[in-house]
């Protein structure tokens, strides 16, 4: 192969300037009026071309810009790209996660951006799965690419590409820890090669560990914080008389908001409601026993009743990923090369929630000896002394690639290959409630016919919830159960691909250029759920055993046109065009198109633009992922009614029985989450327009700006919690179609008793039974326009490197389903409709500037990344924080060459310690944990050692 032309050697020129507007992802000869040309195949497309510009707008980030940033995994790099947006899973996500690091192009949803590795797909998508060590260099491709790739491509493909060629021996080792001295963060990576004249071989090992910084050691999410009205007086009428509600009673004069220090009603010594129809203790409450004075008094947090959930919880989660790849490839022929690929990643990762509470409504009865008022009584006790929920995953990711590539005699290239990639993700949950157990220790004489029982309680038969320190290990080892469910998950792919030209017969600016090939995909998912899930002996946790699989079959061709060339105005104009078929065993088949231009109208310019299909198949897990608990943030409409300007939620509330000043003990509502077999495709088109300027006369310099637009039909997703409850409030007497998607809390799956005279709400108010379920009913629209600058230049004996990218978010349109309001999130802080409801950041702006300098033996470099600021979706009159101001975070970082392979590397990101926003509709840790670093101030130090 020969590699070293002028061509090859400015693509690896560029490389070593940071990220480029264009991309390539590998390498042919192809005799050309018989000199040797070498052709390169465009990321987004599968012809091989001579040139690196393409109608796609590309940005590639090589290995050095991946070191530059300072980070030690590939998730927080990617999150870092100004493309990316909205709720992605990875570190600060807590709740929620399972331990999976996903990416989020345009803030569309992990599930509508296609990650592969080398151009093939993977089972997990998970990129913990992909190590630092291997990457040669990151291609995104921000531009639907269905027709090229199949499904999952809608909003773009984030294509890593390892190392293939390399020679020699690598060692890396990073360490990190924040300015307080926590989140302890290591990395440690080899890699060998060896080359003949035949082939190549690497190997890469590598192992991370990051270890958790704990929500109590931050200031800002120390404590849960809550907003509740400031009264003075009673609203009065133009004549001076009071205001009375429903019932006769004035209504509160509501002049401000305070800020206290909230908390859950499931305490340490537990609150409770009389069962008893009549009883004093029946409304009113909670109660709680004063652990002062014995007496029952109201719930109050303001003399602490409220319980800190906050201290006992993970901020950045801990995790423990080994990875080991290879790659091989070697020449059998002069005309064909056999090439093979593994992988295989193990991944410790969990996170850690405050311990269970008693939400299920445990009944002590009334003639249990520590029973306060003599009647059967509900209990909210935290379950603290079991430690916590901890979530651990131990997850294991294997890939395997082999394949054949060539060239025929007339310059024709091919390949053919077989993709084999599963995932195992086995998990344990520990501190889990078996609420048929708890029951019977709050029940003294069920639980003295019951042996086990009458032995965890040490004889007496009954465990006082209602003082602290009372479960003792022996009641925990008795009335606690783990969660150990599996899920499996296989990708298998076979690929066949030919591309070539007309040669001479192609059109006079030159030869018509073609890639064909077909493509068969095996999918298959299972979900096993433990055993005391199947049968409901797990508090929050009832599913069933799942599973399915599909086949599909495709085919693609693609064309590339070049229509004139060498005319005046006209250095090249080419036309491409594509068309995907494609058949699901369970599907109507369908087909996509694509069409780009890319216009040169002098030797500088490139105007460029694409129109294509979109199509995304129902996922594995859309399909079949078992119905499950999920307890979501929302926005309760009736939190404080009594100041609701909306006389649909004025009277929705009141006819629940909800005071006017009505407070939440948490925002968490317990909802259904899961699959959905009878599922249709999404569809949806995207257009991209732009230019790519590389003067002549400014040396290493180029500007790439694209608009975008993407709408998205029959969108796969569920509606928020927010959305739903607030939709069916607004509505008059609850006639909203959002009402029949709240199932309240006597859903089989959620099982918890209901707020009298509610529907909807559990006997601690909560909305619950909300049915998020996946389901095609939402339509996404987005727009904005990418902007990539970058420039290198000699500068006082050393070498000066610029780079500017960012994108703008013109808009974000989505309708939850039909008959509901369109949403515009751009510019505003709010339930993101891709991951579960979490709340997240959807900037207008989003940008990254790096400033580089080199010379000798030192290299150093400043990375600025701006968000623009924000606002709250559903802003509320009486809020303390709905807006959020713009951000700057600034990464430093210097290098010293020791000495011929060695370098030594030290860095801060966050170098300011800017600390996140607090916003009143938070999500978590009293912030949006999801766009904002919650980490502070990371120092960090790193070797390179290459010999």
């Amino acid at each position: 192969m020969y590699r070293n032309n002028k061509l090859a050697s400015s693509v690896r020129y560029a490389l070593l300037f940071g990220a480029s507007s264009t991309a390539f992802v590998g390498s042919a000869i192809a005799q050309q009026d018989g000199a040797d040309v070498e052709r390169i195949q465009v990321t987004g497309s599968r012809i091989q071309r001579t040139d690196i510009e393409s109608a796609n707008p590309i940005t590639v980030f090589s290995a050095e810009d991946l070191a530059a940033s300072g980070h030690v995994t590939v998730e927080a790099f990617i999150h870092s790209i100004p493309s990316m947006s909205g709720g992605m899973n990875g570190r600060a996500t807590n709740n929620g996660s399972a331990g999976f690091a996903s990416a989020s192009l345009r803030g569309l949803g992990s599930s509508r951006t296609l990650i592969l590795i080398n151009g093939r797909r993977y089972a997990s998508g998970d990129l913990n799965s992909i190590p630092m060590s291997f990457i040669e260099r990151v291609e995104v491709l921000r531009d639907g690419a269905s027709t090229i790739y199949g499904s999952d491509a809608i909003a773009g493909v984030v294509n890593f590409i390892t190392r293939r060629d390399f020679e020699g021996a690598e060692v890396v080792a990073q360490y990190d820890v924040t300015g307080e001295g926590d989140g302890e963060t290591s990395r440690v990576g080899f890699t060998i090669g060896n080359s003949s004249n035949r082939g190549n071989t690497v190997l890469s090992l590598e192992y991370s560990e990051r270890k958790p910084i704990w929500q109590g050691d931050r200031d800002f999410s120390r404590n849960p914080l809550a907003e509740v009205a400031i009264n003075d007086g009673f609203q009065v009428d133009e004549n001076g008389d009071p205001v009375l509600d429903d019932d006769g009673d004035p209504v509160p004069q509501r002049v401000g908001t305070e800020r206290i220090i909230a908390g859950s009603t499931g305490n340490a010594y537990g609150s409770w409601s009389s069962l008893q129809e009549g009883s004093p203790y029946a409304t009113g409450g909670p109660y709680v026993v004063d652990q002062e004075t014995g007496a029952v008094r109201p719930f109050s947090s303001a003399q602490g009743d409220a319980y800190n959930y906050a201290p006992a919880s993970y901020m950045v989660t801990p995790q423990k990923v080994f990875s080991i790849n290879a790659a091989a490839n070697y020449d059998l022929t002069q005309d064909i090369t056999a090439f093979l690929e593994g992988g295989f990643t193990n991944r410790q990762s969990d996170q850690l929630m405050a311990a269970d509470a008693t939400f299920w409504g445990a009944t002590m009865v009334a003639d249990h000896p520590d029973n306060p008022i003599g009647e059967d009584i509900s209990v909210s006790r935290r379950l603290y002394e079991t430690g916590g929920r901890n979530f651990q995953q131990d997850f294991s990711d294997y890939r395997m690639v082999m394949g054949l590539e060539g060239y025929l005699d007339n310059g024709w290239a091919w390949d053919v290959s077989y993709n084999y990639a599963r995932y195992v993700d086995a998990r344990l949950d520990v501190g889990r409630a078996n609420p048929n157990r708890y029951g019977l220790m709050l029940n003294p004489e069920a639980c003295l016919d019951d042996a086990d029982c009458t032995a965890a309680t040490g004889g007496v038969g009954y465990w006082n919830p209602l003082a602290e320190d009372t479960l003792t290990p022996e009641m925990i080892a008795y009335a606690s159960i783990p969660n150990s469910p599996l899920i499996k998950g296989t990708t298998k792919q076979l690929m066949a691909n030919l591309t070539g030209d007309t040669g001479s017969f192609g059109l006079q600016a030159g030869p018509i250029g073609w890639a064909t090939g077909y493509e068969r995909r095996w999918q298959e998912y299972q979900s096993i759920p433990d055993g005391g899930a199947t049968v409901g002996e797990i508090y929050s946790v009832t599913a069933a055993p799942s599973e399915g699989a599909y086949v599909v079959d495709e085919v693609y061709g693609e064309l590339a046109v070049p229509l004139l060339a060498g005319m005046p105005g006209v250095e090249r104009l080419d036309l491409s065009a594509a068309i995907r078929y494609t058949d699901y065993d369970f599907l109507d088949s369908d087909t996509t198109t694509k069409f780009g231009i890319e216009y040169v109208p002098v030797q500088d310019l490139l105007i460029r633009a694409t129109y294509a299909d979109g199509f995304r198949a129902p996922g594995i897990s859309d399909l079949f992922a078992p119905q499950a608990e999920t307890n979501t943030s929302y926005t309760d409409p009736c939190l404080n009614w009594g100041s609701s300007s909306n006389d649909n939620i004025r009277a929705n509330c009141a006819a629940e029985g909800l005071p006017q000043d009505f407070e939440l003990p948490n925002n968490q509502s317990a909802s259904i989450s899961g699959g959905n077999p009878d599922l249709v495709p999404e569809t949806s088109t995207s257009f991209t327009a732009g230019f790519v300027w590389s003067p002549s006369n400014i040396q290493n310099f180029s500007l790439a700006v694209d608009y975008f637009n993407i709408e998205i039909e029959d969108g796969l997703g569920s509606a928020d919690s927010t959305t739903i409850v607030r939709d069916c409030y607004s509505s008059e007497n609850f006639s909203s179609p959002s009402c029949d998607l709240i199932e309240g809390p006597g859903h089989s799956i959620i099982g918890r008793p209901s707020l009298p005279g509610s529907d909807y709400r559990a006997n601690d108010g909560i909305v619950s039974g909300i049915l998020l379920t996946t389901a095609n009913i939402a339509t996404f629209e987005t727009s904005g326009i990418d902007f990539d600058a970058n420039w290198a230049t000699e500068l006082a004996g050393g070498q000066l490197r610029l780079r500017f990218d960012g994108t703008y978010l013109n808009e974000y349109k989505y309708q939850s389903q039909s008959g509901t309001d369109v949403l515009d999130l751009a510019g505003k802080y709010a339930a993101d409709p891709n991951f579960g409801g979490r709340r997240a950041a959807f900037f207008d702006i989003r940008a990254n500037f790096h400033v580089g300098y080199a010379m000798d033996n030192w290299d150093a470099s400043l990375i600025t990344r701006y968000q623009s600021g924000v606002d709250d979706l559903r802003p509320g009159e009486w809020n303390l924080s709905d807006s959020v101001g713009s951000y700057f975070y600034h990464d430093l970082q210097g290098s010293y060459y020791v000495s011929e392979g060695l370098t030594v590397t030290a860095g801060i990101r966050n170098l300011f310690d800017k600390q996140p926003p607090y916003v009143t509709a938070n999500q978590d840790m009293n912030t949006l944990n999801s766009s904002y670093d919650t980490a502070g101030r990371y120092l960090y130090g790193r070797v390179n050692y290459r010999f």
